[in-house]
């Protein structure tokens, strides 16, 4: 009994090295081509922390030769799972408003509270404030509503209005008589160009972009909101509580559905991600790209829409930085990503509880 147990740890051990190793292979590996990359990728962080423990398992047996196992796996793998973690506890962070810097500011504000999740009536309210004290230079927000004079909220105006904002740009996911969704951004600096490209997988969506004007510098930003898995309340439950632990026929064909809708999402956001990452590319100005990708660090998503760029988070942030809140607030799926031309002076993630997101700024510097 003890050897079978033996080396059947000795055998999980080689199992979830591999499986981590293999992690490796996910920023170039498209969900579209490759389904179980996506899945793949949100299983990372997992795997890195139980090859963890049976680095620490071995090494408390004594057994260092075998500890060379997850310890490998670990290095090699280092590059994906290694962006899910801010390691500046100490770090800096400067948000002084100076001629040479600006300020950006993304939020996924959940149509500003239209249909009332919050349970409070003044949340749309509370959200305008919130943008007025912060008025950051340059403002980007996703699933965004604005209606007009005669039926709905009219956003846009009372946004601008608020924060002083002379310049906008919509960009226009659906529409009809109550109003317009998408998103949009608000902006100090002058707009000299504003366009929006398609990006339709399987359903509407759109990358918008504005090129704004920055100490004679023309500064590209791309605002994007990729594919989302649309989990109802149930399964959402399902996936934070573990709730039916036993293994009945209802609780086996709700986690097939959620594999199977993780999965679809997947691939729609590994097309997504490769359309818009051509299209940034394309771009010559220094550049800054923000929005919710829907996806966590370890994925293809993130790494071919990151590219080239850095990642604010990862300049001055800490800890695992989820954006997201859930009962299980692990996720981080909102970025803001820049050149390289472009450096972090500051870096906050804001605990506001408006949206079922949390707004990022950054407060940026520039090198000629």
């Amino acid at each position: 009994m003890r050897k079978f147990i033996k080396y059947s740890f000795l055998f999980s051990s080689i199992l979830f090295a591999l499986l981590l190793a293999f992690c490796k292979t996910i920023p170039n590996l498209n969900p579209y081509e490759q389904s179980f990359a996506g899945i793949l990728g949100l299983a990372t962080p997992l795997l890195a922390i139980i090859n963890v423990i049976f680095l620490i398992t071995w090494l408390i047996l004594r057994k260092y030769f075998i500890l060379c196992i997850p310890l490998l796996a670990l290095i090699f793998s280092w590059k994906v799972y290694s962006v899910t973690i801010g390691g500046h506890l100490f770090s800096s962070q400067h948000f002084e408003k100076t001629p040479n810097s600006f300020s950006l500011l993304s939020y996924n504000v959940r149509l500003l509270d239209l249909y009332n999740w919050s349970g409070q009536k003044n949340t749309r309210e509370l959200m305008i404030q919130f943008f007025a004290k912060q008025n950051p230079t340059i403002l980007c927000l996703q699933e965004f509503y604005t209606g007009n004079d005669s039926v709905g909220k009219n956003n846009i105006r009372d946004i601008a209005n608020a924060c002083h904002y002379e310049y906008w740009a919509n960009c226009i996911i659906n529409e009809n008589k109550r109003g317009k969704w998408g998103c949009v951004i608000f902006s100090h600096l002058p707009i000299v160009k504003s366009q929006n490209h398609d990006i339709d997988v399987f359903g509407n969506n759109l990358l918008q972009q504005v090129d704004v004007l920055f100490q004679k510098e023309t500064i590209s930003i791309f605002n994007i909101h990729l594919k989302s898995n649309k989990f109802s309340a149930e399964e959402a439950d399902l996936i934070v509580n573990g709730e039916q632990v036993n293994l009945s026929e209802q609780t086996t064909s709700k986690t097939k559905l959620i594999y199977q809708k993780l999965e679809k999402n997947a691939i729609n956001r590994g097309l997504e991600a490769a359309l818009v990452s051509k299209i940034i590319t394309s771009s010559k100005n220094k550049k800054i790209v923000c929005g919710d990708l829907n996806d966590i660090p370890s994925s293809y998503t993130y790494f071919k829409m990151r590219n080239t760029l850095k990642d604010a988070f990862l300049d001055k942030g800490v800890g695992i930085g989820s954006t997201y809140i859930t009962k299980f607030p692990v996720l981080r799926i909102d970025y803001i990503f820049h050149s390289k031309e472009l450096y972090t002076l500051g870096f906050q993630k804001i605990k506001i509880q408006y949206s079922d997101h949390y707004p990022l700024l950054v407060h940026f510097g520039i090198d000629h």
